[in-house]
């Protein structure tokens, strides 16, 4: 039977409608094959730091160290086949925590090129809502995704009018199970495509010659080393 590495990332710790659907999700998969399942919880995972990363140099030492204590979660994401972005909506778009952590990695894989090394994996936007702002959450983190390098993404959307998952009715969980259902076997036949024998022979020998593209080794980006670069560069020109 094959087997699936997933890792899921929630925007959120709370017990919410969206962490429901997510699990409603895994059930699925759960049918036709074999998924690891690795989560963070984004507010209970993350180790928190002092000031605020933004308002630093970005070529500052301290300002690069900050960031190490997402190597953990970005490890996960290097092994996974799968991987789902999940956050509720909060006023109209993601929650603080997600984009703080995507702010983080948006320095952690600018510096490599996310194009082959990504382009194997599936992702997967899940989002809940109670009012507006679900287009705007969902093509937030459909971004993220695909300025890590993956191009094969799913979404998957819904309103709710009860804040409490015990509350929503047996028709409604019936619904979203076959919705999820559905997803479950795009993302199945999507992967057996993308693990093709053949295609996969000819990805491997461009990909075996590239970093991970979350390499904690690089220290997100060495500033200091581009600039030398570019001078290096304008003294050859001149």
């Amino acid at each position: 039977m094959i087997s699936v590495n997933v890792t899921i990332i929630y925007g959120t710790v709370r017990d919410t409608n969206t962490y429901n659907c997510v699990q409603l999700l895994l059930n699925n998969l759960r049918l036709s094959i074999n998924i690891n399942v690795t989560e963070f919880f984004l507010s209970k995972d993350l180790i928190s730091f002092c000031g605020d990363f933004l308002s630093h140099p970005p070529n500052t030492e301290d300002t690069l160290l900050n960031f190490d204590y997402t190597d953990y979660i970005t490890d996960s994401l290097d092994e996974s086949d799968l991987i789902i972005l999940a956050c509720p909506v909060f006023a109209c778009d993601i929650s603080a925590d997600m984009k703080l952590f995507l702010n983080h990695l948006y320095y952690k894989s600018i510096r490599n090129n996310t194009s082959y090394f990504m382009d194997t994996k599936i992702g997967l936007v899940i989002s809940t809502a109670s009012g507006a702002g679900l287009f705007n959450t969902t093509r937030t983190l459909k971004r993220n995704l695909k300025f890590w390098g993956i191009n094969n993404i799913f979404v998957f959307s819904k309103t709710f009018y009860e804040i409490n998952w015990d509350y929503v009715t047996l028709k409604t969980r019936m619904q979203l199970n076959k919705q999820t259902f559905k997803i479950s076997n795009k993302i199945l036949h999507m992967y057996i495509n993308l693990h093709n024998s053949n295609i996969q022979f000819l990805r491997r020998r461009v990909i075996s010659k590239r970093n991970p593209t979350f390499n904690n080794n690089c220290n997100i980006i060495d500033f200091n080393c581009r600039k030398k670069q570019v001078l290096l560069h304008d003294t050859n020109v001149q």
